[in-house]
């Protein structure tokens, strides 16, 4: 065997062994060996995390900082500069290049997306 084929070995037995610990100690086996108990234990998993999610955004809320932050964004938002910028971003975003160029950009998003590249394979 040479030093290759041998690092390579070494490489596949330690992942061999990772991914062995890892299905050993898996919810994944546990919900397949034994179904009823693992979903009722997922249950009761997710459950007692949404609750400690729960606490943790209400905590959050109720914070100085929240509130002083809630309180910023709002007076920011009633702010005559905040108003201006808003009134100047609906007057721009009216303007015809800007539309031909909104609107281009969401054509190019769907190309994009559906996989067609907008007719530009010109072989």
């Amino acid at each position: 065997m040479n030093d290759f084929e041998r690092r390579i070995r070494e490489l596949i037995n330690l992942w061999s062994t990772k991914v062995s610990d890892w299905w050993s100690n898996s919810s994944v086996r546990s919900a397949l060996t034994n179904p009823s108990a693992s979903t009722a234990d997922l249950r009761r998993q997710a459950s007692a995390q949404a609750q400690r999610a729960g606490t943790a955004v209400k905590d959050l809320r109720d914070s100085d900082t929240a509130k002083k932050a809630a309180t910023a964004m709002k007076d920011l938002r009633d702010s005559d500069a905040a108003k201006k910028a808003a009134t100047a971003l609906a007057d721009l975003r009216q303007r015809e290049p800007v539309r031909k160029a909104e609107e281009s950009a969401k054509r190019a998003l769907q190309d994009l997306r559906s996989g067609h590249n907008g007719g530009s394979d010109k072989s």
